[in-house]
């Protein structure tokens, strides 16, 4: 969404509007710590997975690999690691709809990163109201592209056609996207991209992550308007080929990982990834009080994992098999509009209904089959006076597991329930600095894993409790122009958070006696850290500073294993003239002790980046990207991965073309 902060004459271009924090309002305003990355900024980072997207994302890291289906995410120390079933944690959302998967050793999040216009990080529980109980990490929200993005103003259709490559991991990719706007009232979309995903390499030129894949994806949408109704439908699809595709697209094969252990094999493995949703909205002029949308959903996230070819790197039979998750969503929600002439005050009210499959085709005491039902109902009210503004927040939320007849450990259904409320209070003290406070209570359910999980022959713990997070924030907000030069501007954002949480699920220790479950709840933990966003603009040039801290701890005084390394991201670019833009980001990590007493050392990366878009001649329309990730060749490994190294230097090229 191209819209952009105001004040007076004065446009805010780097006070970006935010779109899940209740009605949209640039970030300056929200009482959250929140980062949203645009169109421009997506294309000069060129991502290869959405990981590298939220690589730039202060708060935010990856816990999985450098594999495209590697991925997995961790935000202020809350998100998935190889061993836990922690995922739900973080609502992911694509296009508004709910993505979740957690399978042994693979990654949690498949999205073809050229479809992305847009996406946003609302860090901490602030926007658990309106999209999920139990989000004690936060919110990543996905956009993919719109029809309105490739049409040019005046015309009634578009496109933009792509091809690229990169060198680690290696990659070819082709895409081509067509928009189409006959009449006001209609619009839709078509767009398929192809991925050829190769091998991943460390700094050292060693294989560490086998991908093999080929990976088709289509995404479809149309709108139609009637007045003050409208139907909106739209369909995305992934659909990989994994040949002799490593099984661990986490950690790589790890033969030797044990005495006598081959590694985890190889296979012939498919990834399939389904977003499906029919939207009816209805928007009367004459009446503010109704804004209303019902939308039906289902989303599915499926593997079928088969022997490769290779005999001697085989798969163990336990992981063989089909495991997926299918969701169907119904979700009903209205604004009012509550304000008058001195005050605005927008009121959000919605019922959801769910049903979760969780199925596998080879028993798995890893991969319990269970269903999942819940009902929720929330309300959210926006009130802004003069320069305040609080937004308050309850959402009610239950939960029942059932397991299917495969799950021999426990047949117990079991229900939850989860109530949350929470405030958020915004004060602008002048035209430039605003201070903000929030506090929010969340409940995080137990998942299907973690009820049911019997691995290594632990039992099941259907006493497992909830997580319950305490969570308070206070921050403190800049925005000013001419600051130094008459044609500058800078925003800045400051959040400091303490998050107290009882119960914390987690694995037991790997030496616990057999007799204690695959999950239980650790008394106490205890987060606190906070992030740090500017950006300044002057002339040609752009910079910008992100900095993240945290740090945790169980009631013991023993360090969480899930923390991420402390990190500054630092961003300079270059804009010579109206043709060129050159880049440059280093992200510099401080080191971290693990609970285990090893240490993660810290690190220091750099990538650069060109971008060519002649304004006129013969190759007007055509833009050309190159970069190089990782231009030192650093061997380093994040904090929170767990063996394999991350990738090394890495070469980017890409030509479009908008038609």
């Amino acid at each position: 969404m191209a819209v952009w902060a105001q004040d007076g004459n004065r446009t805010y271009v780097l006070d970006p509007v935010v779109i899940y924090a209740g009605q949209p309002k640039v970030a300056s305003e929200v009482p959250q710590s929140v980062t949203v990355v645009g169109p421009e900024q997506i294309a000069e980072i060129a991502p290869g997975s959405v990981g590298e997207i939220l690589a730039t994302v202060p708060g935010v890291a990856g816990t999985g690999s450098g594999s495209f289906f590697g991925q997995g995410f961790n935000i202020r120390g809350f998100g998935t690691t190889s061993s836990a079933a922690s995922e739900s944690g973080i609502v992911q959302l694509i296009d508004g709809e709910e993505k979740y998967y957690e399978s042994y050793r693979q990654g949690s999040l498949f999205v073809e990163p050229d479809f992305l216009r847009q996406v946003q990080v609302l860090r901490g529980p602030g926007s658990s109201t309106l999209y999920g109980s139990g989000a004690l990490g936060g919110v990543i929200a996905m956009e993919t592209i719109e029809a309105s993005d490739l049409i040019a103003e005046g015309a009634t259709q578009g496109g933009r056609v792509k091809l690229g490559y990169a060198s680690n991991p290696d990659t070819w990719t082709g895409s081509i996207m067509w928009g189409w706007r006959p009449t006001a009232d209609f619009e839709a979309l078509a767009a398929f991209a192809y991925r050829d995903l190769g091998d991943t390499k460390d700094a050292n030129g060693d294989v560490t992550i086998r991908t093999n894949s080929r990976t088709p994806n289509v995404l479809l949408k149309a709108v139609q308007t009637f007045g003050d109704h409208y139907v909106a439908f739209s369909y995305q699809h992934l659909e990989a080929k994994g040949d002799n595709q490593d099984f661990n697209q986490l950690d790589g094969a790890q033969a030797g990982l044990f005495p006598g252990f081959a590694g985890w094999g190889v296979g012939d493995i498919t990834t399939r990834d389904q977003v499906a949703k029919a939207v009816w909205g209805y928007n009367p002029q004459d009446n503010r009080l109704v804004d209303l949308t019902a939308t039906l959903s289902y989303t599915n996230t499926m593997k079928d994992v088969r022997q490769g070819d290779d005999p001697d790197e085989p798969i163990m039979s336990s992981l063989l098999g089909e495991r997926d998750y299918k969701l169907w969503k119904l979700k009903l929600r209205n604004v009012s509009d509550l304000s008058t002439d001195s005050y605005d005050h927008f009121l959000t009210t919605g019922i959801e209904g769910l049903k979760q499959d969780r199925s596998s085709s080879v028993p798995s005491s890893s991969h319990p089959e269970a269903y999942t039902r819940a009902f929720s109902a929330y309300a959210w009210s926006e009130f802004s006076w003069d320069r305040l503004t609080v937004n308050t927040g309850l959402r009610y939320e239950k939960q029942r597991t059932e397991p299917k007849s495969t799950v021999t450990v426990l047949d117990e259904k079991i229900s939850a329930e989860a109530i949350e409320p929470q405030i958020g209070v915004i004060y602008r003290l002048n035209d430039q600095f605003s201070v903000f406070g929030s506090y929010a209570y969340v409940n995080r359910l137990p998942t299907v894993d973690e009820l049911y999980d019997s691995f290594n022959g632990r039992p099941a713990n259907p006493d497992l409790k909830d997580e319950k997070g305490k969570n308070i924030e206070i921050g403190l907000g800049y925005r000013n122009a001419g600051v130094i030069r008459d044609d500058d501007e800078l925003v800045a954002k400051l959040t400091l958070f303490r998050n107290n949480i009882t119960n914390m699920i987690s694995r037991p220790a790997t030496d616990a006696p057999l007799t204690v479950p695959g999950f239980v709840n650790i008394d106490r933990a205890y987060l606190r850290g906070g992030e740090l966003e500017a950006s300044y603009r002057t002339g040609a040039f752009d910079f910008g500073a992100a900095f993240s801290v945290v740090n945790g701890y169980d009631q013991d005084g023993d360090k969480l294993t899930s923390l991420p390394n402390n990190r500054v991201v630092l961003s300079a670019s270059w804009r010579p003239n109206d043709d060129w833009k050159l880049g440059l980001r280093s992200t510099l990590a401080d080191g971290r002790d693990k609970p285990d007493g090893t240490h993660r050392s810290g690190y220091g990366v750099h990538d650069i980046y060109a971008t060519w878009t002649p304004q006129s001649g013969p190759v007007a329309g055509i833009e050309v990207h190159a970069g190089i990730d990782n231009v030192t060749d650093h061997d380093y490994l994040p904090a929170t991965w767990t063996d394999v190294r991350a990738p090394g230097r890495n070469f980017k090229l890409s030509v479009a073309r908008n038609f």
